[in-house]
């Protein structure tokens, strides 16, 4: 544990409950520089605006007068990049979506594990304090101090000179020897990785403005994850400071990356990057219980301005919910395309279920004032699909349906 770095912090506390803010508090006093305490959002808000020297929050969700997601929302309005760890049992999709809309990266659920949060504080804010310190108070040129200063660290530790590592602590020594990432097959959120950008990595990372940047490595033929960061150091020329923290087997007992990762963050529904996931699953339960499997894929033609296109991704989803089946799983797939995966379905189940939704979607837009229609491709896995394969094929049949007036649902 980093006792130095704890030593540093100011942190702004907020949680109604008695007995878990005493405890916590009673905890976190023994660590940090100051820890002010509230008990509910609004307190917080108002304590926060009469203290801005408060490098992080953690706060309660459900609280009386004001909740954690509308105090760190009405915060952000006056500093938008202060880091916010928030202590809930909420697992649903929205609490989700709205964390991650703040800027929210890491989270705790209740009762909380103080190991952990210790942990979450570590990766949020550690290497911050370093790269303040390495730029105003550590000279490079002295060896000794400065190795010093990165031993003390929890993270793994180096600093690159033109691409080069220069110096590293016994963590990042022992587990690295010349560490040079290849961010078109590290990075593990491909939205932060642009391939035309032939920028070198430390560089790269050292720009992003994402603060929880996450990349895959393999470490003794294991693969890890890694929160990594990168600032480049002002008093020396082409020189940076990277840490790595390990959050392979961080248990937050879950994590606002994972639901990025794997969930359309508009409508709250799975992605392809689920998908895979889940007809690797059902695929391997298709062949070994002679089940049958369809999907259906739906799309809007040409959605115009007469609906927002949030508004119509959203509606579509509630309606599609409410009329499958509770063991049916749903996606949502490039812009505003739509995947159903029917377990236990043959063709004829899925096109009844097509024709259903289609008739209830064009009467949601018809009450719109829009005369666009919804329009249907359906297909039941064969023995030869792979998943590619199965998706081209309703793919395909999606198409057909979009160039025919007469039939908006096909079929392969």
């Amino acid at each position: 544990m980093n006792k130095d770095f704890l030593k540093q912090l100011n942190i702004l506390y907020v949680e109604d409950q008695d007995e878990i803010r005493n405890f916590t508090s009673n905890i976190l006093n023994n660590f940090v520089n100051k820890l002010i305490v509230c008990n509910n959002g609004e307190e917080g808000l108002i304590t926060f605006k009469e203290n801005q020297d408060v490098n992080l929050i953690i706060t309660d969700i459900n609280m009386p007068k004001m909740n954690g997601l509308e105090m760190i929302s009405q915060i952000n309005k006056i500093n938008p990049n202060i880091p916010t760890i928030t202590t809930t049992a909420h697992t649903d999709s929205n609490f989700y979506k709205k964390s991650i809309d703040l800027g929210i990266t890491s989270y705790c659920l209740k009762p909380l594990d103080l190991y952990e949060l210790i942990k979450n504080i570590t990766k949020l804010l550690e290497h911050k304090f370093l790269a303040e310190k390495l730029n105003n108070e550590i000279d490079l040129s002295n060896s000794s101090d400065t190795m010093e200063l990165l031993n003390k660290q929890d993270s793994f530790v180096a600093i690159f000179k033109k691409d080069k590592q220069f110096l590293s602590n016994e963590l990042f020594s022992k587990t690295f020897k010349n560490l040079e990432i290849n961010l078109e097959d590290s990075l593990i959120d491909k939205e932060q990785y642009s391939q035309e950008d032939k920028t070198p990595w430390l560089e790269y990372i050292a720009n992003l403005e994402d603060q929880s940047t996450l990349i895959n490595l393999k470490i003794d033929d294991l693969n890890k994850i890694f929160k990594i960061d990168v600032s480049k150091l002002k008093n020396e020329e082409d020189a940076y400071v990277v840490s790595l923290f390990d959050v392979t087997n961080l248990n937050e007992k879950s994590n606002l990356f994972e639901y990025k990762y794997n969930h359309d963050l508009i409508t709250g529904l799975y992605n392809l990057n689920k998908f895979h996931k889940i007809f690797s699953i059902e695929s391997k339960r298709v062949r070994r219980y002679r089940k049958s499997l369809s999907i259906i894929k739906l799309a809007i033609e040409n959605i115009d301005e007469k609906i927002t296109y949030e508004e119509l991704m959203n509606d579509i989803t509630e309606l599609i919910n409410k009329n499958v089946r509770e063991h049916d799983i749903n996606f949502k797939v490039e812009e505003s395309s739509f995947l159903i995966l029917l377990p236990e379905t043959d063709l004829d189940g899925a096109l009844n279920v097509a024709y259903k939704l289609e008739e209830l979607l064009n009467d949601m837009l018809e009450s719109k004032g829009t005369n666009k229609k919804s329009c249907f491709g359906v297909v039941e896995l064969n023995n030869d699909d792979n998943e590619d394969l199965f998706l081209k094929r309703v793919s395909s049949a999606l198409k057909k349906a979009l160039n025919n007036e007469d039939e908006r649902v096909s079929y392969f």
